[in-house]
């Protein structure tokens, strides 16, 4: 697979690594990425790249001793009992403005916890004159949150970074183009492997996408059927919490107090591993369009992750059964629920196509849902009878007026009448709380072409894509 995307990342990478300044380039990002592909497309014939090992100090360093040896040679002669002198030694013997990575850093400061401190001292003879840092260097890792912790706050690292890169997966609109794939097709393969490479890159070793989801996630041999867990390895040690509230979401269960029930935990126990799963941005909060995030008692989780949301769908509740060798059954369930499965990414895929975009006439802000109870009145009585769940899946405000809102119905589904839907829709906008004194524009955002027209915006998937960031 070619490389995609990350023009910007290169370009600045080059620029930083070109300055006359020695630099100091913090990369980061969850596993498969291509951060290491990614540094090594910028680096050169006198720069080095060395990726850690989960082994002792000392290993590490004589691995990095021969490492540098391969492009200095006889740097591997003598013993270097530290890492600062190491790398001063690699500074001394570099060519001016080279380059050292290294890669899997967090490794390197399990086994050493003082070297951060240790670097901190080496990028701060950027600003002396004689024996100062003549190389460029580059940490990378895998550990988000470790890696944003080294350079944040107190923590020695801090404002050191002259760059500083948190990889996040690439957008719908570069695999549509990689894969050469319609539209439709590139959004019910973008809802199993994300935006992340090494999944695209695996993808494509197989002749269709039903053979490489069966072969990479739904069999207990393949490739991807342990990710998850890999995945949080890097961040934790303990990553029971973790894949017990994404097997709780994946469920159903998308409340606070319904994930601790699913879990058996206390709403407090999950505090914590509730906020580090949404630093990784493999899930996120959701409130209602309108209320604060702050006040509201609505607030909802979801996996933000389309693997991770097709995996704890799919794979981590049937996972005995595909131990059992009974993956048909899997995939006969799979078959039967995978348009709903698409359907709840295509939904966020519209409001991301929305938000902060030109749109209809208009600048939206960012857009998200609405759910909650509407009040039922019966002719001649100002007391509700009832109360009626209501859900609206795109509500966006306009950027200059506040009184301008945008209301958006999303289908996953077979070719539908547009006129139906729209009648529809504005009944549920009728009676809708956020929705009273303001003017709406209306939008369906469809799979398939309608059956009629309506007189309003459709926009269709190649539509959606076009929208979208890049």
């Amino acid at each position: 697979m070619e490389f995609i995307d990350r023009e910007q990342e290169q370009s600045r990478l080059i620029a930083a690594l070109s300055s006359n300044a020695p630099a100091f380039i913090v990369l980061y990002g969850r596993r498969r990425l291509g951060k290491s592909t990614l540094i090594r497309k910028v680096l050169s014939s006198k720069d080095v790249y060395f990726e850690a090992s989960q082994s002792e100090t000392a290993t590490q360093i004589d691995m990095l001793s021969k490492t540098i040896a391969m492009v200095y040679e006889g740097f591997d002669g003598p013993i270097y009992p530290s890492w600062e002198q190491i790398i001063l030694a690699f500074n001394h013997r570099c060519e001016e403005n080279s380059t050292l990575v290294l890669d899997e850093f967090p490794y390197m400061v399990y086994e050493d916890t003082s070297l951060p401190s240790t670097l901190q001292r080496i990028v701060d003879r950027r600003v002396i004159g004689g024996e100062g840092l003549r190389c460029n260097i580059i940490i990378c890792g895998s550990s988000q949150r470790m890696m944003q912790g080294l350079i944040q706050g107190s923590e020695p690292l801090y404002g050191r970074a002259d760059e500083e890169f948190c990889l996040r997966p690439i957008r719908l609109p570069h695999w549509s183009k990689a894969m050469q794939m319609d539209a439709k097709a590139a959004i019910e393969e973008y809802s199993v492997w994300g935006g992340v490479p090494q999944y695209w890159n695996q993808r494509e070793k197989y002749d269709s996408f039903e053979d490489a989801v069966e072969g990479l996630v739904l069999n207990e041999h393949g490739l991807l059927y342990h990710e998850p867990s890999r995945l949080f390895r890097d961040d934790a040690q303990d990553i029971a919490p973790y894949s017990s509230i994404l097997t709780a979401i994946g469920s159903g269960c998308h409340r606070y107090s319904d994930i601790a029930s699913a879990v058996g935990k206390s709403t407090a126990e999950l505090s914590k591993p509730i906020k580090n799963l949404t630093e990784m941005a493999f899930i996120r909060k959701e409130v209602p369009f309108g209320e604060s995030e702050k006040k509201t008692k609505k607030t909802l989780y979801q996996i933000d992750d389309p693997f991770m949301a097709f995996y704890y769908k799919f794979v981590e509740p049937y996972k005995s059964t595909i131990a059992m060798g009974r993956t048909n059954i899997v995939k006969q369930m799979l078959e039967r629920s995978f348009h709903d499965h698409v359907g709840g990414i295509w939904e966020r895929i519209c409001q991301i196509a929305v938000s902060g975009n030109i749109l209809f006439g208009h600048a939206w802000k960012v857009a998200g849902r609405w759910w909650g109870k509407a009040p039922v009145y019966e002719e001649g009585k100002k007391t509700p009878v009832r109360y009626e769940d209501l859900e609206f899946d795109v509500v966006a405000e306009d950027q200059n007026d506040k009184n301008t809102i945008l209301v958006g119905e999303c289908k996953w589904k077979g070719a539908d009448y547009a006129d139906r839907l729209l009648e529809k829709l504005k009944k549920k906008v009728n009676v809708a709380p956020f929705a009273q004194g303001k003017k709406v524009v209306y939008a369906l955002f469809l799979r398939e072409q309608p059956l009629s027209d309506a007189d309003c915006d459709i926009l269709l998937p190649d539509d959606v894509i076009l929208q979208l960031p890049e």
